[in-house]
């Protein structure tokens, strides 16, 4: 899979793509807590500590990309593909592109926190390095992912 041609950092134009994702029951289901999204929007926009990139193949995007760097310079990472464009490899490139990103270079561990039944998500995840912190998933169904 190719790098992605344009990442741009989420501008609150780039809301409708993502209202249109959300017509998807599968993002809806798991992506959930960031609507309303012009609220979410707020938040990032008012947050230094937090960062979203849109990516694009062409004129076509492709997937977004949200970091939250924390204490101790640990980076809590999402991602959604676009619902179009699943199981093609886009998750994985993003991701690649995401922790190899300038901004982000003094990240010294990774997380993401990913459900339990969402098995391409676990794979795009482990496809890059991320590992099960635990064989079990937490009591809410989430299995916590680590790269170093």
């Amino acid at each position: 899979m190719k790098m992605m041609d344009q990442m741009e950092r989420l501008q609150e134009e780039h809301l409708a793509i993502l209202k249109t994702w959300f017509q998807d029951a599968e993002v809806q289901k798991r992506m959930e807590g960031m609507e309303p999204l012009e609220e979410w929007y707020g938040f990032v926009k008012e947050n230094d500590s937090y960062f979203v990139w849109i990516a694009f193949m062409g004129e076509q995007p492709v997937g977004v990309a949200m970091v939250e760097i924390e204490e101790g310079m640990e980076g809590s990472i999402g991602l959604i593909v676009n619902p179009s464009l699943r199981h093609r490899g886009y998750g994985k490139t993003l991701l690649r592109e995401v922790l190899e990103h300038q901004e982000l270079s003094g990240v010294k561990r990774w997380i993401a926190g990913i459900e339990e039944d969402n098995v391409a998500c676990l794979r795009c995840f482990e496809a890059v390095g991320f590992e099960k912190e635990a064989p079990e998933p937490d009591e809410d169904g989430f299995f916590l992912l680590v790269r170093q």
